[in-house]
C-alpha cells in the first residue's frame, strides 16, 4: 500500500502507522509538500515490517490507521488520524444490493495476472450486480508502476489518449460490463509490474455516450458518483517461464483441462458405486430378515397324558388300569408318595400325579419320583 499525504505548506513531521513507530511503518517529512508512506500488505503479525494491518475476510478489504504528527517526536493536540482502506469499490444499487466494481486484464475470457510483452489483451470493467437503473462509463484510466511513473490511457471524456495503444470502451449496460482492446502489451523500463487504474462513473438511467470522433472530448457527466477500480499484472518476456503457476482462474473454468475430466470421471464412478451399494444392502436386508423363535419350556402339567407311555417309563401306561403297576426294584409305596392311581385312598376326591419325562430338566437328578396329594373327603 502506497499512501500519499499532501500538505498546503512544507512538512517536517512524521507519518506512521498508529501504534507502530518502527522504520518499516514510519516516514519523516523533508520539508516538501508531499510525503509517501509505503506499507507491506503481506507482512505477518510479529514480523519487523508488520504495521497493524486490519483485514476484512468477508469483503477482502485491508485497512490501516495512520497518524500524521506535526513534530517528529512529540505527540501534539493538532495531530491528525486517518484510516486508509484498500479494497474493492462497491455501491448500493436500486435493489439495495452491494454491487462491486472490478477492473481486470483478460486474454479472451480468462483473467490475466502475468501478461506477455507485445501480446494483445483486453481491459474489462464490470459491475457485479446490474439493476437496469444504473449505467456507467469508464474514464480517467492511467497505468503506473511502483516508482509512480504514470501514463494516461483514457481521458476524462472516456476517449483513448492514444488509439495506437488502446481502443475506446464498448458497453453492454444490460450485462454490466465494458471492454477495450490493448493493441499490444507494454511495460515500464523500471520493472515488470504494471498497474491499471480507472474511474467508473455511475449514472441514473442511460449515461451519455463518449464523443471520440476527433477533437477535444468533453468530460462525461456521472451524477451518481465515481468509483475507482484497479488491477495489477506482471509483464514477462515472450518465452519466459511464468512466476506463478496458474491452475484455476476466476473466469474460463479449470486449468489444466485434464483435471476437470478427472473430476468428472471420479464423480461418475462414485455414483455407480453408490447405486451398487444401495442394491446390495437392499438384497441383504431381504435375505437376513427372520422371525423370532421363542424357545418355551414345555409344561409338564399340560403335556401329561395318563395313556401315553414314554420309552423307558413303566408309569402312566393305559395298562395300569388292569392291575397294579410293577414298581422298580427298591421303591416302596406309602406315606405321602403315591406310585399309581390305585394307591389313592378311596376317600380322596382329588389327586394329581406328576411324572418326570426322559430328556427333561430332571433327567440327571435320580429316579423319577411321583408326588401325590390327597384330601380326605368329609
Amino acid at each position: 500500500m502506497s499512501i500519499k499525504v499532501a500538505f498546503n505548506s512544507s512538512f517536517s513531521g512524521a507519518i506512521h502507522a498508529r501504534d507502530f513507530r518502527t522504520p518499516a511503518c514510519m516516514v519523516h517529512g523533508d520539508g516538501g509538500k508531499v510525503v509517501t508512506l509505503d506499507l507491506n500488505l503481506g507482512a505477518q503479525r510479529g514480523s519487523p515490517d508488520y504495521c497493524g494491518l486490519l483485514v476484512n475476510n468477508r469483503t477482502d478489504e485491508r485497512s490501516i490507521p495512520i497518524a500524521v504528527r506535526l513534530h517528529k517526536t512529540l505527540e501534539l493536540a493538532d495531530d491528525k488520524f486517518y484510516v486508509i482502506t484498500c479494497g474493492k469499490a462497491s455501491f448500493k444499487n436500486a435493489k439495495n444490493e452491494t454491487s462491486l466494481v472490478t477492473l481486470r486484464l483478460q486474454d479472451g475470457s480468462r483473467k490475466v495476472v502475468q501478461a506477455v510483452f507485445l501480446k494483445p489483451y483486453s481491459l474489462k470493467a464490470e459491475i457485479s450486480r446490474p439493476d437496469g437503473l444504473h449505467g456507467f462509463r469508464v474514464k480517467n484510466c492511467i497505468v503506473f508502476n511502483k516508482s509512480n511513473t504514470s501514463v494516461p490511457l483514457i481521458d476524462d471524456g472516456g476517449c483513448p489518449v492514444d488509439k495506437s495503444i488502446i481502443s475506446p470502451f464498448t458497453y453492454d449496460d444490460n450485462k454490466g460490463y465494458a471492454t477495450a482492446e490493448l493493441k499490444s502489451m507494454f511495460r515500464f523500463s523500471e520493472g515488470s509490474d504494471v498497474h491499471f487504474q480507472c474511474d467508473i462513473g455511475l449514472c441514473r438511467g442511460v449515461c451519455p455516450e463518449p464523443s471520440c470522433n476527433g477533437g477535444q472530448s468533453g468530460p462525461l457527466t456521472t451524477e451518481e458518483g465515481v468509483l475507482i477500480a484497479s488491477t495489477s499484472v506482471f509483464v514477462l518476456d515472450p518465452g519466459q517461464a511464468p512466476l506463478v503457476s496458474e491452475l484455476c482462474e476466476d473466469v474460463g473454468g479449470v486449468r489444466p483441462s485434464w483435471l476437470l475430466w478427472l473430476c468428472i470421471a471420479l464423480g461418475v464412478l462414485f455414483l455407480i458405486m453408490l447405486i451398487i451399494n444401495i442394491f446390495l444392502c437392499s438384497a441383504m436386508t431381504c435375505a437376513c430378515a427372520s422371525t423370532e423363535i421363542i424357545d418355551k419350556e414345555p409344561s409338564i402339567i399340560e403335556d401329561y397324558d395318563p395313556y401315553r407311555s414314554w420309552h423307558g417309563s413303566q408309569y402312566g401306561s393305559r395298562y395300569s388300569l388292569n392291575g397294579p403297576p410293577q414298581h422298580p426294584k427298591g421303591y416302596t409305596s406309602g406315606g405321602s408318595t403315591m406310585n399309581s392311581a390305585r394307591s389313592v385312598s378311596s376317600h380322596s376326591d382329588h389327586y394329581a400325579i406328576v411324572h418326570s419325562r426322559p430328556g427333561s430338566r430332571y433327567k440327571n437328578r435320580g429316579p423319577p419320583s411321583h408326588v401325590g396329594s390327597h384330601y380326605s373327603g368329609k
